[in-house]
């Protein structure tokens, strides 16, 4: 047989096959052809050093954002921009960061089982000046913290601000907010 064109059985779990058959079904194709397509788009993202699991979270988060209203910006105009609104409408421009964690946050509790989990990928796939996000649970209290070697002052400000929004759009209150140069640390309780 021609290398390449072999065919192998592979076991599926039960319930799985039961997702499997309404998808499938749903798009109007084979089992056999979405399977194959699916283990085909795996190796994908294991190709681009992703597991399927954070695959699906990325594209769940980038599907957030489309829904939020979110736009890719280049950095460097992000920056200018925030910049200059920052000196001369600071207020504002953090009152507008706040609403904006707010709707993130009421939308990400509406849509996600774990909405704080959903939270620490939806800040590590959009902002690509974090170099670290954590967020450790301790029974009902949650730490984030964020760090980046990037952040100025203000852009550390209005993350911090927008991170508030967050937590009030999930139907909490910060206990503790810490926010230096390149570092938000907030604390608050589901």
């Amino acid at each position: 047989m021609p290398e390449g064109k072999g065919k192998r059985l592979v076991y599926v779990p039960e319930d799985l096959i039961g997702d499997v058959l309404e998808v499938s079904r749903g798009r109007g194709e084979t089992v056999a052809k979405f399977v194959e397509e699916a283990v085909r788009l795996a190796v994908k993202a294991s190709n681009v050093g992703l597991t399927p699991e954070k695959a699906a979270e990325a594209l769940e988060v980038l599907q957030a954002q489309k829904v939020l209203g979110g736009a890719f910006v280049p950095q460097e105009a992000l920056d200018y921009m925030m910049e200059n609104a920052y000196k001369t409408g600071h207020d504002g421009l953090l009152a507008k960061w706040f609403e904006g964690g707010v709707l993130h946050g009421r939308y990400l509790k509406e849509r996600f089982n774990d909405p704080v989990e959903a939270l620490r990928c939806f800040l590590e796939a959009t902002r690509w000046d974090l170099n670290e996000v954590d967020a450790v649970r301790d029974g009902e209290a949650v730490r984030l913290r964020c760090v980046s070697t990037a952040l100025s002052v203000e852009s550390t400000e209005l993350l911090c601000k927008f991170l508030e929004g967050v937590v009030k759009g999930l139907g909490c209150a910060v206990q503790n907010a810490e926010c230096l140069k390149g570092m938000v640390i907030l604390t608050f309780k589901l």
